[in-house]
């Protein structure tokens, strides 16, 4: 058996031994022992034990397997005496399993390729090459590893670092999984830390085998760690690193070529790991002044023309390394300059890529100008916010507090506040964000005048979700303000406040941004967030048209408020996708943004079959206090009447109810009162409505939002039953051109009675481009009840197929699949058996592994 390292021959012999069927299949019959000999620090000839050989040969000890490892290491002569045992084992019941690490050694090469060959001729030997997973198979044991489907970005990482190989890729998984690297969410499988090695501990075989090397040999790998992409400079610049001449450095080169721990890429005359993985343990080894020592002759050789990199990042990455030891104006601007291209070609790096943060963080570390050091650092801290980064964020902002207080604008100084009360919230710190509402001081000394203290105070409760008390502290704060500069402060938060409480004087603080930010007043955040206040509302048009008239694009602004973008323009796949990155990312907190995107995630999911990953999200959202909980209560309540459990829905709704009227939160609530119609109608309390319709009716004079007067219209032709209400709530959902929505206001119409056979035809197809199996499910008798054929019989039952599938996956019971079908479970035990039959999955736990790995497509 032979393969790339010890590693993958050893994960290989485990498995074999672990399962001793493996050996019998090589003919070894009843196993009575395992023998193993290792050549890898043997010196003399075969070292065979001879009690163990005589055995062999007398036949006596019937069942041994022998291992013998390391078979590269033998002399010419010992691979021929190896030769002769092996043809006198060939009569007994002893088998061997050799094991040969590659490359062979030059010196042995020929003697190895002439003993295989004739060992082979005469049968004897049979050789196993190890070969890496294919693509598929990677997904499948990093599907078998995490229990989840693994995201493209972490396969592609997996990938990077281990080429395919299996013992690497489960050693560098089980890293990742203990260090945090790799988070699920929504059974899919992320990676978070932006792709940094996952820790040496676990990997310590990948760097010892180097370590007890020749020292020469060992420093050589620990500088090809690192100067490996400068290609033809390699031998050179490693020299200088090693204090040898160029003519050494090259002599050590090849012989860790020769080794099988490196290889020469003559295409780009690159210096490369075989197996990427060990390359990045031994950077990890490298001592904090050997790897600025090797930063700075990579990036000295750069600078002066003495070296070349394709890959962009690399200077920066070395920049960020070398600390104080090259000239640090033109390293700070080009790491400025790097975050500034990174930024600009991949704008998700501000989320998920570590490096900008690294570069950003190197920069500020590079300047003592009391000015522009405390904007990096501050720069810095935004960016580590976005990525969920909290402590950094906080450790960033007390340097800028204890050392250059002074310096800072009075804006500035208020983006630290706000900064360092954001990273609180993120970090699920609600104790320090309460005492920070009632005195207005952060952990620092009470430096801040009254009007500070007042603007810090009503962010705090705005994080808190005190809606009220933030507007009334703001209303005095703006009252007592002559300088301005709270002026601009309180109008931003006291109508973010507004915003889920109902404006009071029905003004648009929308309307103005764009001539503001056009005159410099508004930053891009304000613009930022209330875009996301209107997604949240429901206004996407609105939402949009701001983007267009600030100049801003989507792709800038946070991952929940792109989600509700993609979600309401109807492409449900990547308002999933950004869901889940953004709850990657968010661990502790739940803005309103944020509960909004639960909402309609939990949402997209049930309409899909997904009742269980609905209700985990759902619950991990709620654990992250959010800050608007009835619209979390909405899809709670869905859920629950997916379930069949109408009661437990009705008794969700009422807190959720109860909590919105004593917060005072308006936004939203249409959607609850919807869903409390629904409930009602599933209990036959049809007489309820007139209540939901009164209440929607106050959101949407309140609100004065398109969704709002939309769920009125709705309840409007529900209780009077007005088919004209019903006809305006249809046209004005047609208008807004959102396939989600406009689907789920004709299901509510139909449901209450207000259908025709066109309507119901034209929702049935809806449903089926936005693949929603269970809303079309439960559409199917409505339309046969009501004369409308069912169009395709066949896909009809491909489809109940796949449903059934989903809800098996999602581990519902008979029981449960019966009552969310709203069948008998004699039927469903019966069309399970199909299901079986017809897959050749004998299990559910079958079933559902093969809908997670993809393996099952229905």
């Amino acid at each position: 058996m032979s393969g790339p390292s010890g590693m993958e021959i050893g994960s290989a012999l485990d498995e074999m031994s672990a399962d001793r069927r493996d050996f019998r299949a090589a003919g070894a019959g009843a196993i009575q022992e395992i023998v193993r000999i290792s050549f890898s620090n043997s010196s003399p000839k075969i070292q065979l034990d001879d009690v163990v050989s005589r055995r062999a040969i007398a036949g006596e000890g019937r069942g041994t397997i022998l291992v013998l490892r390391d078979l590269q290491c033998l002399s010419p002569d010992d691979l021929f005496a190896l030769e002769g045992a092996i043809r006198q084992w060939v009569a007994t019941s002893t088998r061997c399993v050799c094991t040969v690490t590659l490359p062979v050694p030059r010196a042995s090469r020929a003697a190895f390729a002439a003993v295989l060959g004739r060992l082979r001729q005469g049968g004897p030997v049979r050789h196993v090459n190890l070969r890496p997973l294919s693509p598929s198979r990677l997904d499948a044991v990093i599907t078998a590893e995490t229990e989840a489907r693994p995201e493209p970005a972490l396969v592609a990482w997996v990938r990077s670092l281990t080429r395919g190989w299996p013992a690497a890729v489960r050693a560098v998984l089980r890293a990742a999984r203990d260090r945090g690297v790799i988070r699920v969410v929504d059974r899919h499988a992320h990676l978070v830390g932006g792709g940094s090695y996952p820790g040496p501990s676990t990997l310590d075989e990948l760097v010892l085998p180097l370590c007890e090397r020749h020292g020469a040999a060992w420093e050589a790998a620990k500088a090809v760690a690192v100067l490996g992409p400068l290609g033809e400079a390699v031998p050179r610049l490693t020299a200088e690193a090693l204090a040898v001449t160029e003519r050494e450095a090259r002599g050590l080169l090849d012989g860790l070529v020769e080794t099988g721990v490196l290889r020469y890429r003559g295409s780009d005359a690159v210096w490369e790991y075989r197996l990427p993985l060990a390359g990045a343990a031994v950077r990890a080894a490298l001592g904090p002044y050997e790897r600025r020592n090797l930063a700075r002759i990579a990036v000295s050789a750069l600078w002066r023309g003495a070296a070349r990199c394709a890959d962009f990042s690399y200077a920066p990455e070395q920049l960020a390394a070398v600390g104080g030891m090259v000239d640090h104006e033109r390293a700070k601007a080009e790491l400025l300059s790097a975050v500034e291209r990174l930024a600009l070609h991949n704008p998700d790096s501000m989320y998920d890529d570590h490096r900008a943060v690294r570069w950003l963080r190197a920069a500020a570390s590079l300047t003592s100008d009391p000015v522009e050091r405390p904007r990096l650092l501050l720069e810095y801290a935004k960016i580590c916010l976005a990525q969920g980064r909290a402590e950094e964020v906080l450790n960033s902002l007390r340097l800028v507090l204890r050392t250059y207080r002074a310096q800072l604008r009075p804006d500035q100084l208020l983006d630290v506040h706000f900064a360092w009360l954001a990273s609180l919230y993120q970090l699920g710190e609600v104790a320090a964000l309460e005492r920070i509402a009632d005195d207005g001081t952060l952990e620092q000394p009470a430096r801040n005048g009254p009007l500070e203290r007042a603007i810090i105070r009503a962010c705090a409760l705005l994080l808190l979700g005190r809606w009220r008390e933030v507007r009334d502290l703001l209303g005095a704060v703006r009252r007592d303000d002559r300088s301005g500069l709270a002026e601009y402060r309180a109008e931003f938060l006291s109508t973010t406040a507004e915003s889920w409480l109902g404006p009071r004087y029905g003004s648009d603080p929308a309307a103005t941004l764009p001539a503001r930010h056009r005159a410099g007043e508004a930053t891009a955040t304000e613009v930022h967030s209330r875009v996301g206040e209107l997604l949240t509302l429901g206004e996407i048009g609105r939402a949009e048209q701001l983007l267009t008239d600030t100049g801003r694009i989507p792709v800038q602004l946070g991952l929940p408020s792109r989600m509700l973008i993609a979600f309401h323009q109807g492409r449900p796949d990547m308002a999933m996708d950004l869901a889940r990155r953004s709850a990657v990312i968010g661990v502790h907190s739940c803005d309103a943004v944020q509960s909004a995107m639960y909402h309609h995630a939990a949402v997209l999911l049930l309409s899909s079959g997904r009742v269980t990953r609905a209700s985990e999200l759902l619950a991990l959202a709620r654990a992250r206090r959010p800050m608007l909980p009835h619209l979390l209560a909405s899809a709670e309540a869905l859920c629950e009447l997916v379930r069949g459990e109408a009661g437990q829905a009705r008794s969700v709704l009422r807190a959720a109810v109860r909590r919105a009227e004593s917060d005072g939160v308006v936004a939203g609530t249409e959607l609850l009162w919807l869903r409390v119609a629904d409930v009602a109608m599933s209990v036959g309390r049809p007489e309820l409505l007139k209540e939901c319709l009164a209440k929607a009716g106050t959101a949407a004079r309140v609100l004065g939002t398109e969704r709002a007067e939309m769920a009125r219209l709705v309840l409007h032709a529900a209780v009077h039953t007005d088919r004209g209400a019903g006809e305006a709530a249809r046209r004005l959902a047609q208008w807004r051109q959102q396939p989600l929505e406009e689907s789920a206001v004709l299901c509510h119409l139909i449901r209450y009675g207000m259908g025709d056979p066109a309507m119901l035809r034209d929702t049935y197809a809806l449903l089926g481009e936005l693949d929603a199996l269970m809303p079309r499910f439960w559409l199917r008798p409505l339309m046969r009840a009501h004369g409308v054929p069912v169009p395709g019989r066949q896909a009809t039952a491909e489809e109940n197929e796949r449903l059934l599938a989903v809800l098996v996956s999602e581990g519902l019971t008979n029981r449960q699949i019966a009552k969310t079908l709203r069948t008998s479970e004699k039927s469903v035990e019966g069309r399970l058996s199909r299901l079986f039959a017809r897959t050749g999955h004998g299990s559910r736990v079958e079933l559902a592994m093969a809908m997670l790995t993809g393996r099952l497509r229905l």
